[in-house]
């Protein structure tokens, strides 16, 4: 959403409430890049809000190095439940590449947004038909992030939404047919975010919560060296938990349908994606249970095409092959 310095080096940067991910690149070929993972604990980030802004400074500081040492440029997500997708009408003769200013000038006259000094970007999906959509999100909590990373001397690059970065990542893997309308589901141990993709653009932005306590969820390290999360509590009223969402998606397609398209469109397909250690099950749940083809993002798609990464990096590689211009 604010995009400063271009630079073939940089690091991309997922942080939820469980785990922090880095993923660290000399260019634009990620066949080099890096990932490192750190756990943690569960009272830093609550809901995808900062809460402890010196525990997390102290794990930047801590891991500055590997990400790429002093001045590396950051890239990061901006926290899910703020992002607000809205359209809007502008007069015809506004430009493309003018939109954002004509919103910016706009705000709180015709274009109203529920938060005060927000970030925003602009889609503009058919010129010329006097319609576009907002990302807009608050500033306060991408704020919080940009001010860490300047502590430690390293230079915020871009802010980026996940959704956007899992097309990006889609696209690439060419899992989306223009064409077609998908729901692609991000799932992840305590959220859900979801977006419905027609026709070559955004038309639907979702983020829910998934019921569960973090503090039962315990990391330890794999053979692989890698952070594996293990829950603690009755794994299967957790299941029953996530399976509830999988019926949510169903009433979120019947809404876009009927709702929102009067019966005219439909999604077609549904992307199964994330890092949720139950994401295999998810995905054969929506199989069983949906009338709509599904396809998983899992650990074999993504190796076949980025060697060494996995199915948890999908919304990392998306936001690493994020072009700034």
């Amino acid at each position: 959403m604010f995009n400063k310095n271009k630079k073939n080096s940089h690091v991309s940067i997922e942080i939820n409430d469980y785990v922090i991910r880095a993923l660290v690149s000399k260019g634009p070929d990620l066949s080099q890049a890096e990932v490192f993972e750190a756990a943690l604990r569960h009272e830093i980030i609550d809901e995808a809000t900062l809460k402890d802004e010196m525990a997390l400074f102290e794990i930047f500081k801590e891991n500055a190095s590997k990400w790429g040492g002093r001045n590396q440029h950051v890239r990061f997500f901006v926290p899910d439940p703020t992002v607000l997708l809205k359209s809007f009408e502008h007069p015809r003769d506004v430009e493309a590449n003018k939109l954002k200013e004509y919103v910016q000038m706009e705000l709180g006259h015709s274009i109203h947004l529920p938060f005060q000094d927000p970030l925003i970007d602009v889609y503009d999906p058919t010129e010329g038909d006097g319609q576009a959509m907002i990302f807009a999100a608050a500033s306060e909590e991408v704020n919080k992030y940009i001010n860490l990373f300047l502590d430690i001397n390293m230079q915020p690059q871009a802010a980026d939404i996940r959704a956007l970065c899992n097309l990006r990542l889609l696209e690439n893997l060419q899992m989306i047919d223009n064409e077609k309308t998908y729901l692609i589901s991000n799932w992840l141990v305590n959220e859900l975010s979801i977006c419905i993709y027609s026709n070559g653009h955004v038309d639907f932005l979702r983020y829910q919560q998934i019921p569960t306590a973090i503090s039962q969820w315990h990391a330890k390290t794999s053979e692989e060296n890698e952070l594996e999360f293990t829950y603690e509590g009755d794994l299967e009223d957790y299941r029953m938990t996530v399976m509830d969402q999988v019926l949510e998606l169903d009433r979120i397609m019947n809404f876009f349908r009927f709702s929102l398209h009067k019966g005219e469109k439909s999604v077609d397909e549904i992307i199964v994606m994330g890092d949720n250690p139950l994401l295999e099950s998810i995905y054969s749940y929506i199989q069983d249970t949906l009338a709509v083809s599904a396809k998983l993002v899992d650990d074999a798609r993504i190796n076949k095409n980025y060697p060494g990464f996995k199915a948890k990096h999908a919304s990392l590689l998306g936001l690493a092959l994020k072009e700034i211009e």
